[in-house]
């Protein structure tokens, strides 16, 4: 289940996508189920049509807030077909290790790390009815025990890997709210050589930028282009513009093809300048996420970021000069938050000229420095993998901020910048230009 993303807006499965292109490849019957946006779909309508498929596999992509109701559908899955492995993926594996599985049993297998390379593994051993154990990247449960099984490297050739399946989706189910249009996610890149104290991204991709080809990423556009008709695109990377040349050399190839696409993205505010956002504006780039975190120069310091106030003041003021929306990304709570930083934070985020902010409580995720440093000083209030939630309350006390300040200064900023009057009219209005949008744009007033 997944959680509602920053515009109210429901992403697809991409991962799910993936793997079912990797089984298409090897000539597997599939079935793609994502019950967020299937109609009048609950747990016992999509049993139902899992039992009818009859599949020997079933793989459920997990993720730390919905994990409990993961795993119980999991163990109603593994009851209703017992001829079936049910496995489960997703970052939740990857960072607890064979805890995962012992806290929750509905799953016979988990694959960790970057599923790719384990879940083709493990449909080449299934085809030869071969064992499964010691398989790299596959978590066994054996009786009430869980074999462990060796790390897998990150996949080093992204391009060996087919398109996904995204014609296995509901057609027009994944909109953009400000528009209306269907969209889809586009994987650019993986991995983060940055050293952020609370990112789970190197955990699970590792520290090395690794990206598709150029010819790549553009023959996956075209086929979202010709074969699904879509124009809309969100590249799912940690940092665009990392990578400034091959920034330049795609959004050069969009304008040399005259393709009329609208697409955003997310980077650093430090690899951004003023050259390259008037080139992705022209080539189609209409928002661009900024991981801010917070207006405290200190607390940046402590969190590794790397980057100044400055750095963010000025990304901010050269997206809005290049004609680009800004999405600030806050995060509360960090080492060395205070009362007097989080309101610092607050004063410095309605200040900056942001189309659209998300505002988060720090969250100790395992296999994070943030992680590390919690379980050490005592920091954690839960004993509740689904409480480790970026986008719900806060699980740390680290003593120099309580956990329902920095609730009260998540939601302080979340308010008064949504909620001023001129704000809301505007965003109002390109909500509601058509009927339908009008169940969106009340979704959206909840999740504000």
């Amino acid at each position: 289940m997944q959680s509602v993303a920053s515009w109210a807006a429901v992403w697809p499965p991409l991962t799910l996508a993936g793997l079912a292109a990797l089984a298409r490849r090897r000539g597997a019957a599939l079935q793609l189920l994502d019950c967020n946006v299937e109609p009048r779909m609950d747990t016992a309508r999509a049993v139902a049509l899992i039992r009818e498929f009859a599949p020997n596999l079933v793989v459920i992509n997990t993720g730390f807030p919905s994990i409990d109701g993961d795993a119980a559908f999991a163990a109603i899955v593994r009851q209703a077909v017992p001829g079936a492995m049910v496995v489960g993926t997703g970052q939740f594996f990857t960072l607890l290790g064979a805890q995962s599985m012992e806290a929750h049993n509905g799953f016979d297998a988990a694959l960790t790390g970057e599923p790719e390379g384990g879940f083709d593994d493990l449909l080449a051993r299934m085809e030869e009815g071969a064992s499964l154990e010691g398989l790299p990247g596959l978590m066994l449960r054996k009786g009430d025990a869980v074999q462990s099984a060796p790390t897998r490297p990150p996949l080093q050739d992204l391009d060996s890997l087919p398109f996904p399946a995204r014609d296995l989706l509901r057609p027009g189910a994944y909109r953009l709210p400000h528009n209306g249009r269907p969209f889809t996610l586009v994987n650019v890149a993986r991995g983060c050589p940055g050293a952020c104290s609370f990112c789970i991204a190197p955990a699970y991709h590792g520290h090395r930028l690794r990206r598709h080809s150029l010819e790549y990423t553009l023959g996956e556009i075209e086929s979202c282009m010709c074969d699904l008709g879509l124009r809309d695109f969100l590249f799912w990377e940690e940092i665009f513009a990392h990578d400034r040349d091959f920034a330049i050399s795609l959004c050069e190839a969009f304008l040399q093809k005259g393709w009329k696409l609208s697409w955003a993205s997310t980077t650093r505010a430090d690899r951004v300048d003023a050259e390259l956002l008037r080139l992705m504006k022209r080539a189609g780039c209409f928002l661009l996420g900024l991981g801010i975190e917070s207006g405290s120069q200190e607390v940046l310091n402590l969190a590794h970021k790397g980057e100044t106030v400055e750095d963010m003041r000025r990304a901010v003021e050269l997206c809005r000069e290049a004609g680009v929306q800004t999405m600030g990304h806050f995060i509360f709570g960090l080492p060395g938050e205070t009362p007097q930083t989080a309101e610092a934070t607050v004063r410095f985020a309605l200040g900056l000229g942001l189309d659209y902010l998300q505002c988060y409580a720090a969250v100790p995720y395992p296999g994070t420095e943030l992680g590390d440093m919690a379980r050490r000083n005592g920091w954690v209030r839960t004993d509740t993998w689904a409480e480790y939630d970026f986008g719900g309350k806060s699980v740390m006390d680290i003593g120099t901020i309580r956990p329902e300040e920095v609730d009260y200064y998540r939601r302080r900023l979340f308010r008064r910048f949504y909620l001023r009057p001129g704000y809301m009219a505007r965003q109002l209005a390109g909500l509601v230009r058509h009927p339908w949008q009008l169940a969106q744009a009340a979704q959206f007033l909840r999740w504000i």
